[in-house]
């Protein structure tokens, strides 16, 4: 992972190439699954899963930071779908109890930093709103 280049493209951001790192692990995990899970919480999670990466990547590409903060908030929305589907899959013994932690805690990580860039983002959106209106008023 890069740290301390210019971000040129949402596959520079570090919360990006950890939900898709996610998204490959959750697509191994689930062939495992009952294959009489196989449109229903397999799928769940697995679209869940790819949501975060997607919806990260689709908030870069818009040009309005309001509409970033969006983006961001649904694929941590989806974030949180996964940790429930994953406490599913380990209540009905489809994964254990270490494979749920380590995940979860992975997951959580990339809620953290999805928080952080919503964060940033909208202290951009209020510093900009502060510098136009000062703008006006001169």
């Amino acid at each position: 992972m890069r740290r301390n280049k210019k971000l040129t493209g949402f596959r520079d951001l570090i919360v990006w190439q950890l939900a898709s790192d996610f998204s490959k692990e959750i697509y191994k995990l689930v062939q495992n699954f009952p294959r009489s899970e196989r449109y229903s919480l397999s799928d769940d999670l697995l679209r869940a899963a790819r949501s975060i990466p997607a919806n990260i990547a689709e908030g870069w590409g818009r040009i309005f930071p309001k509409e970033k903060i969006t983006f961001y908030n649904i694929a941590n929305g989806s974030a949180e779908e996964c940790a429930n589907h994953l406490i599913e899959a380990r209540n009905i013994e489809y994964i254990d109890k270490s494979t749920c932690e380590r995940l979860q805690n992975r997951v959580h990580v990339i809620s953290v930093k999805l928080t952080n860039l919503i964060t940033s983002t909208r202290k951009r959106v209020e510093s900009s709103s502060k510098r136009s209106t000062s703008n006006k008023r001169t």
